[in-house]
């Protein structure tokens, strides 16, 4: 005959064992469930934007309204990030009764939230600092700082005072193309780059420009001043001449001082001024000025008008 068993012990254990399960499952169910939220929804997510604003605060300048666009949209997404992990803790405190593991999240976010407002300021601080100049427009107004340059508010007088740089030229010629009714120009200064000076000069031949010598017009300057149609001297007016010079102690072999003075020696002479002024302008040494008066000046052909 089969025996038989007692049932009733049976349906107890597996009762007691189906309680058990229901009461351990749910509470490794919520640690597992605020570890994921920890990692899923607060870290990898908070530490993928930060690298994104670092990068962005290396590489870019932010225009103000993007920038903050972004910030907002950073901030309602480290509020979602708080909410769930909160959320989460919450479930966790109720189902378990550890807060060890709760606080350090918590630490984790004041610290994300810290680390995430540090780079925000660092993105306005980039998009609001003044914008340095690079190496060639510092170099540009450097050389514009040597000159004053202007012209008169009716159109009719380009005014220029000052050292005479690189890239004079071309500003003139921009400022010639928007004075269509210039006439005259006046100058003053110690003159500088011998090339530039030239350019200048094709630019006042070609339009057919009077010239003043406004102040003292000395070295490069007189070639422009040898320039104008009609030249002549104001008041406080007065040429300086001398031979040319090389700003380099040991020359440069691509440069043949006699031959650019024989080029100018020319266009002088082209201009209605003496040879013989002009060979003695030559023969003045480059570290002498040799100034003559304005009846000498008148005589040898330099000035046009008294």
């Amino acid at each position: 005959m089969p025996e038989d068993h007692d049932t009733s012990k049976t349906d107890g254990r597996l009762s007691s064992l189906r309680t058990g399960l229901a009461r351990t499952s749910p509470k490794r169910l919520r640690i597992l469930t605020l570890g994921r939220s920890f990692l899923w929804q607060l870290v990898l997510p908070r530490v993928v934007v930060l690298l994104t604003w670092a990068l962005l605060n290396t590489v870019v300048v932010l225009p103000m309204r993007l920038l903050y666009a972004l910030v907002l949209i950073d901030a309602l997404l480290l509020l979602w990030q708080a909410r769930c992990f909160l959320r989460s803790a919450d479930a966790h405190i109720r189902d378990t009764g550890h807060l060890a593991p709760v606080w350090g999240g918590y630490l984790a976010i004041l610290f994300a939230g810290f680390a995430t407002v540090t780079l925000w300021w660092d993105a306005i601080l980039i998009a609001t600092a003044p914008v340095e100049p690079d190496y060639a427009e510092q170099e540009r107004l450097a050389r514009e700082a040597l000159y004053d340059l202007s012209i008169t508010p009716d159109g009719r007088r380009l005014i220029f005072a000052g050292e005479i740089p690189h890239g004079l030229t071309r500003r003139i010629e921009a400022m010639m193309e928007n004075a269509p009714s210039l006439r005259e120009v006046a100058l003053s200064g110690p003159g500088g780059l011998i090339y530039e000076a030239r350019g200048v000069a094709r630019l006042i031949r070609e339009r057919a420009l009077d010239t003043v010598a406004e102040g003292t017009c000395a070295s490069a300057c007189t070639l422009i001043f040898a320039a104008g149609r009609q030249r002549r001297l104001a008041t406080e007016g007065a040429l300086g001449f001398h031979a040319y010079a090389l700003d380099f102690p040991g020359g440069l072999p691509q440069v043949d001082l006699k031959r650019e003075q024989a080029r100018d020696r020319a266009f002088l002479i082209e201009q209605g001024i003496s040879a013989g002024f002009a060979d003695r302008l030559f023969a003045t040494a480059s570290s002498d000025l040799w100034m003559p008066d304005a009846d000498e000046l008148w005589r040898e052909g330099v000035l046009t008008r008294p």
